[in-house]
């Protein structure tokens, strides 16, 4: 179950750069750039099961288009929170 969540959602594994001391809380950003180097990967698998889930609601009786549309709105949400982050990331370097 971690390795499918670690699949899809990247930021359980960054560190919190607010605590700590000045070392710390360098080293935790340290680490976060490095990560945020992975995150168009995410990007990627996000874009795509949007993608899907869009289709899928063309194709789905009528009964299920709002689990598939609830689905593809949550997708869309980790998109936008992903693309997000990695922007503010690259404009931090």
């Amino acid at each position: 179950m971690k390795r499918l969540i670690a699949y899809w959602w990247p930021l359980a594994s960054y560190r919190d750069a607010d605590r700590g001391s000045m070392m710390e809380r360098a080293a935790a950003s340290r680490h976060n750039q490095q990560l945020s180097k992975s995150l168009p990967t995410y990007i990627n698998r996000w874009a795509m099961t949007a993608s899907v889930e869009l289709v899928l609601t063309e194709v789905m009786p009528a009964a299920l288009v709002p689990v598939v549309a609830i689905m593809f709105t949550a997708s869309v949400c980790a998109l936008t929170l992903f693309a997000a982050i990695w922007v503010m990331f690259k404009r931090s370097y």
